[in-house]
């Protein structure tokens, strides 16, 4: 589509004000995944004197960085993929941005450089026989920046990697220096300081998800805030609570079956359930550069990624949640007792059944090493498990186990759509597997199924029936081997 609007002119640049590290955050994390399941080590260079904001078209900035990061990614087996931000030069209101994408991949030849800017060209074939493309990017990379006023700079060394990188001049917006990128990510990913946290039990929040284990999560991240959440697990039943309630803030998954959380927000406005102090936050496992601008545009106040990050999650709470919703000292000691029930919170009735209290018998193992280490035996990203379960083992022990149990059930749904060809309900649920594997740390099967939902959504069936099977015995030899993990931490208890 952006190819075609280039050749027929119709592409134009919509310059617009942007925070500088909300922009990088994006493209991080669109290819940080990517990066990680080929085992490459993905470098951010961020020149801490950037300015805080800046103005020009970020979407078509982050789509040739992207571009140009994912063909560092897809072209690199093994070494680093470097991104490299830094400012230029400064005149008044004006920056000149420099940005570099450096890969140890396979690089290019002398002579084929030249063919990397003519369409639909595709450079040594017989070598890159097994890798999918177009052809088309490094030329829609080449039109986007020559209308931003910028050109494509190329090096290579054949067999040892490539630098691709540009000058591209921007506005400066607030001149605050963005600071240390680095730092400022990490405090980001994740509130290792519980003081960090905050307290709101006051706080009024709808929790939308039609995955348990998604819901699970999240309730237990909001519990750590003090917060207890209703949970509902579809469209029709948010409209049902927020018809008779009213919410701080609502936690809307995007991909649902039945009503989307799309549909669901435009019902909700069209029935003028969405008070002016209530924040519709998107969830979403699809998180890419540019989608804080396109959630925006259908009427979320913001978006959150799942698996959901405490940092981020931290940083909603804080800026959309009332004043209402903290905690005096005067009013502690009167509901200290609401703030750790022994059962789940009201989810509901669509999820009524899945309310009863948790009586699973998962212990925490004597030795948790021991078990993490069987775990890893199996491919499991321990260290980012428990990243996305707070560094809670015990909740990130009942996470695997939860997903053990509900595997087979999922397997089974998925290949039961694979049969009757309904390729949306497959996207669907396949999206909310991809969401799920993240979560336990399984990236590599996490990886294949973001495969299959993109070709779900492009209807591809070769693709979808080639690897269909491939994945859900991968899945099940999972469960499997988790569920004798876990019998062994019990054994050792």
């Amino acid at each position: 589509l952006d190819f075609s609007k280039i050749e027929d002119g119709k592409m134009d640049i919509v310059p617009v004000r942007y925070e500088t590290g909300s922009f990088i955050n994006d493209l991080v994390n669109s290819v940080l995944q990517k990066a990680e399941s080929k085992d490459l080590d993905f470098r951010v260079a961020v020149d801490d004197k950037l300015p805080a904001a800046m103005i020009g078209d970020d979407v078509r900035l982050s789509q040739v960085i992207m571009n140009l990061l994912t063909n560092a990614v897809k072209y690199t087996e093994k070494g680093t993929v470097t991104l490299n931000i830094r400012e230029k030069e400064r005149t008044g209101e004006k920056i000149l941005l420099a940005v570099s994408v450096k890969d140890t991949g396979i690089g290019i030849r002398k002579e084929d450089i030249d063919k990397l800017f003519v369409s639909f060209e595709r450079l040594d074939e017989v070598r890159n026989h097994n890798i999918e493309g177009t052809g088309l990017g490094i030329s829609i990379v080449k039109s986007q920046l020559g209308l931003m006023g910028s050109r494509l700079e190329v090096e290579s060394t054949y067999g040892e990697g490539s630098c691709f990188s540009f000058v591209v001049e921007q506005r400066i917006a607030d001149a605050a220096p963005i600071g240390n990128y680095e730092e400022r990510a990490k405090q980001s990913r994740q509130v290792k300081n519980r003081d960090e946290l905050i307290r709101a039990p006051r706080a009024r929040i709808l929790l939308v998800d039609d995955n348990l284990m998604n819901l699970k999560v999240a309730r237990n991240l909001l519990k750590l805030n003090g917060i207890i959440p209703e949970m509902v697990s579809s469209g029709e039943g948010t409209i049902e609570c927020m018809r008779k309630n009213t919410y701080d803030i609502v936690f809307l998954d995007h991909m649902m079956p039945g009503m989307d959380g799309l549909e669901t927000l435009k019902r909700l406005t069209e029935e003028h359930l969405v008070p002016e102090e209530t924040a519709v936050i998107a969830l979403t496992a699809n998180a890419v550069v540019g989608s804080r601008e396109a959630y925006l545009g259908a009427g979320f106040r913001d978006y959150l990624s799942k698996p959901i990050e405490m940092g981020e999650l931290v940083r909603i709470l804080r800026e959309y949640l009332p004043e209402s919703a903290y905690m005096d000292s005067d009013t502690e000691s009167d509901i200290e007792s609401n703030t750790e029930p022994d059962t789940e919170p009201d989810t509901g009735s669509d999820i009524e059944s899945n309310t009863e209290p948790d009586t699973s018998p998962t212990a925490e193992p004597t030795d948790s090493g021991d078990t993490f280490q069987m775990l890893q035996q199996l491919g499991i990203d321990t260290e980012t498990g428990r990243f996305y379960c707070a560094d809670d083992t015990e909740f990130y022990l009942e996470m695997l186990e939860e997903f053990e149990i509900e595997c087979a059930d999922k397997t089974s749904r998925l290949e039961q759509f694979v049969e009757e060809g309904n390729w949306k309900n497959y996207k669907v649920k396949v999206h909310a597997m991809k969401s799920v594997l993240r979560t336990i740390g399984a990236t590599e099967l996490s990886e294949k199924a973001r495969e299959q939902e993109e070709a779900a959504k492009a209807e591809n069936t070769a693709v979808l029936q080639a690897h269909h099977k491939e994945l859900m015995d991968a899945c099940r030899k999972l469960a499997e081997g988790i569920r004798r993990c876990l019998e062994a931490s019990r054994k050792n208890a």
